[in-house]
């Protein structure tokens, strides 16, 4: 049987009270008093409560018979049922030919808080154990897959269906995104709330291609409603160890991403592959010797036009007009330019292998 708390009978009087003006009474199986709008009266055994369970339906408290039991006034008791059982009684304090038209409406508000303070609770504790789940998921290292799935199985989590893991950090308001959240998900996806206080959804992808965008716009929608909020968008996959690294590949996506584009708020993996392996490279202890060139061009280059002309050139993919008006210079000034770097660092721009070079230094010196 749920269990019928004193803050839960509280609630129900506070509730009841704001919309009928009068004092309204809560007891327990026992009959004590457990909620009221007369503080004092809490504690106190209520024999019309005690009729009412004991006939199991709606007793009346008139003149005659507030002078026959004792600690009662004018009302009207009636049991509150929840899932075929009785579990208290709730009593309105008045004449009984004045407040006999409301009555049952009072009982059935009663029900319908109860039921809904019971499913919240229900629904929490599930929420806790996909909390559980998916956390093992991600951080566990071993995992014994059979008797897993099961337990994830028992939540009504298949694991087995493809998906794709996006990763939510929320600087606050939590608990109101989340319920934001829950509207753009379908039945299949899941989500949980991991150690690193982030959000991860497992968002289903029943047709791979499709499904990817679907996230992305998803996330984008979703970024558009949280201030300060970042997502990352890891690889499709299906099965435990592809989600557990779908998962790795969202969080290096947002770890990368807002140091290289800060401004932007959704970073799926794919559109970023080369720089998330480019900032595994930077932490190589060769990486430093390697692209020691870079850090001339860091010393002559005090203003940054330099590397934000070499970041244009490569974003536009080496073509000088595109890449002069974008700078808004002339396309003389932009040969100018990209040979200053050449004699800074001794790498051609116009060479692919250099410019790659250049590239893959510029990324590792923004990220270290």
């Amino acid at each position: 049987m749920y269990p019928f708390t004193k803050e839960l009978a509280q609630e129900i009087v506070e509730r009841t009270m704001n919309i009928l003006g009068r004092n309204i009474n809560v007891m327990d199986r026992k009959g004590v008093i457990i909620g009221s709008g007369d503080k004092e009266r809490i504690g106190d055994v209520h024999e019309g409560a005690l009729l009412a369970l004991k006939e199991n339906k709606a007793v009346e408290i008139d003149e005659r018979a507030v002078r026959q039991l004792n600690g009662v006034k004018m009302g009207i008791n009636l049991p509150i049922h929840f899932l075929g059982e009785t579990v208290g009684v709730i009593g309105i304090t008045g004449h009984p030919d004045d407040i006999r038209e409301y009555a049952q409406l009072v009982k059935m508000a009663a029900e319908l808080v109860l039921q809904q303070s019971f499913f919240l609770e229900q629904g929490q504790w599930k929420q806790r154990l996909t909390d559980e789940i998916i956390n093992q998921l991600i951080y566990d290292d071993y995992i014994e897959e059979e008797h897993f799935l099961k337990r994830a199985k028992a939540l009504g989590i298949d694991l087995s269906l493809p998906r794709v893991v996006m990763v939510i950090e929320v600087p606050e308001q939590q608990m109101r995104f989340f319920r934001t959240l829950t509207y753009e998900l379908v039945q299949e996806d899941v989500v949980a709330f991991t150690y690193a206080s982030e959000i991860a959804v497992l968002k289903w992808a029943p047709y791979k291609e499709q499904s990817i965008k679907d996230a992305v716009n998803v996330a984008e929608r979703l970024a558009r409603k949280v201030t300060g909020g970042k997502i990352g968008i890891g690889p499709y996959g299906v099965g435990i160890r592809e989600l557990k690294y779908s998962y790795t590949l969202a969080k290096q996506a947002m770890k990368v991403g807002r140091k290289l584009h800060p401004n932007d708020r959704v970073y799926y993996y794919e559109n970023i592959a080369l720089e998330i392996l480019l900032s595994h490279i930077g932490e190589l202890p060769l990486a430093k010797q390697v692209f020691l060139f870079y850090e001339k061009l860091l010393f002559h280059d005090e203003t940054g036009e330099l590397q934000e002309t070499l970041r244009t050139y490569i974003n536009e993919k080496g073509e000088l007009n595109k890449t002069a008006n974008k700078l808004f210079i002339h396309r003389n000034t932009l040969r100018y330019r990209l040979e200053k770097i050449r004699r800074i660092t001794g790498k051609d721009p116009y060479n692919a292998k250099d410019l790659l070079q250049l590239y893959a230094a510029s990324i590792i010196y923004r990220l270290y």
